[in-house]
């Protein structure tokens, strides 16, 4: 009986062996990039996707007619999205208070129960309503200007035409403030009456109609940091107001990171929409590198 593997038994074990590990190393590497780089690719659709999400929940609530492109250098050229030049590479626009308009407060009613109403009602009763004064059934005006007041963290109240009132067919992306020039295109709020639903105007507005939106902020979407590779973040600017001559550049103006690593963020419009292109790179490796391409519509 033998006690012991022979030398060249001992030979071949040792180069089979050893060409399996070669091959099981080589799978084990393959399979680890592969993950890393599938890992990478969902890392980068994540922030797409929610960069593009946060973007368009706002747009979705742009005011009509408000919507323009900028040049991010110099003088912060504009013009409306629908024939603004390719280089304008920060979109921006007026947002109504959509959180005011969908939140409620339970209001004592009379000899029945609990009244529901909305912090402002999109609604002007025209022939109580005039130049100086808008009254608007179904608000709860100090309601709203809570809200206001706590999402502009105690900036903006209804003094000072902070608050503005935005009638349709009144007013263009020329005569709210974007450059500088505030005509009749919309009210501005210099207080109100609760009792009465009734806002004040700092100014005397020419026209005004059944129906109107309440805007208290506009919003940016700027590249900002860019880099000599071209890589930019993307950041949004809120809580400013063109109307009160405040840029989205102004000191001071909030900003937050929407997404880093961004090689493309293009805006363009298209009949009654707006598109909305977003690209992001991301390392799978030490030298290697994955982006991801995604692109959304807002209907306007």
């Amino acid at each position: 009986m033998r006690q012991a593997f022979t030398l060249i038994e001992l030979v071949i074990t040792m180069i089979i062996l050893s060409v399996v590990a070669y091959f099981s190393s080589d799978l084990i590497a393959k399979t680890y990039l592969g993950y890393n780089k599938v890992n990478s690719l969902h890392r980068a659709n994540l922030r797409v996707e929610i960069a593009l999400n946060s973007i368009t929940n706002r747009l979705e609530n742009a005011i009509d007619g408000t919507i323009v492109k900028r040049k991010s250098a110099n003088s912060h050229e504009l013009d409306s999205i629908d024939s603004a030049p390719s280089d304008y590479n920060v979109l921006e626009w007026v947002g109504n208070d959509i959180d005011g308009f969908e939140a409620h407060a339970n209001l004592s009613g009379t000899g029945q129960t609990t009244i529901d109403k909305p912090a402002w009602s999109g609604f002007c009763n025209v022939a109580k309503s005039n130049k100086n004064s808008i009254v608007t059934p179904g608000s709860n005006l100090s309601f709203a200007q809570e809200i206001i007041s706590r999402l502009s963290e105690g900036s903006v109240t209804f003094q000072n035409g902070l608050v503005a009132l935005f009638f349709p067919g009144n007013y263009n992306y020329n005569n709210i403030g974007y450059n500088g020039t505030t005509t009749n295109g919309l009210a501005l709020v210099s207080g109100f009456n609760q009792t009465a639903s009734l806002f004040t105007l700092l100014t005397p507005v020419q026209r005004i109609t059944e129906h109107y939106k309440l805007a208290w902020s506009a919003y940016a979407v700027v590249p900002v940091n860019c880099n000599a590779n071209g890589l930019c973040d993307l950041a949004l600017r809120y809580n400013f107001r063109p109307w009160r001559g405040v840029d989205y550049d102004t000191k001071n103006v909030p900003s937050s990171l929407l997404a880093k690593n961004v090689t493309v963020f293009k805006t363009y419009a298209t009949q009654n929409r707006v598109h909305i292109k977003l690209c992001v790179q991301e390392k799978t490796g030490v030298s290697s590198k994955t982006s991801i391409c995604k692109e959304k519509v807002v209907f306007k």
